[in-house]
């Protein structure tokens, strides 16, 4: 990882270009902020990684889940992703240490309800069948009951 710094005097109205410019470009791991020389001075420290933001993109294209599965299926989906997401917040992960967007659609699509299905999945491996199946699974049955298809 590399750092590099941006000191711009207070105030500095308009004067970030540079630093937007840098942050748009590169692929930023932390940006912070301090106050230099008894707040006469605003130093942006920007730790990124080697190469372009544009070089770094997404190996797969976007998929707009939405799209691919039913309307029942979608809002099963964003039920599961809240409980994904309060998951990741409460372990202080990503949310896709616990489970991808990808893996959650499969789960929708395959209607998993048994530990076996879930260990099928793509990258859900035991690890993560003994540590979050229980509570997904429950929620996946609930949630299962109402899709009709």
């Amino acid at each position: 990882m590399k750092f590099r710094s941006f000191v711009y005097p207070i105030p500095g109205d308009g004067l970030h270009d540079e630093l937007n410019a840098f942050l748009t470009s590169h692929r930023v791991v932390d940006a912070r902020a301090h106050l230099a020389q008894e707040g006469r001075f605003l130093v942006f420290v920007v730790e990124y990684l080697e190469g372009k933001a544009a070089e770094s993109g997404r190996r797969e294209p976007r998929v707009d889940y939405r799209e691919k599965l039913s309307e029942a299926g979608f809002a099963v989906f964003s039920r599961l992703r809240d409980h994904r997401k309060k998951i990741a917040e409460e372990e202080g992960v990503p949310v896709y240490n616990v489970f991808t967007n990808a893996q959650l659609a499969e789960l929708v699509a395959k209607r998993v309800t048994t530990r076996t299905a879930l260990a099928e999945i793509a990258g859900v491996g035991t690890a993560r069948v003994e540590k979050y199946g229980d509570a997904i699974l429950a929620l996946c049955t609930d949630l299962m009951e109402g899709l009709g298809e």
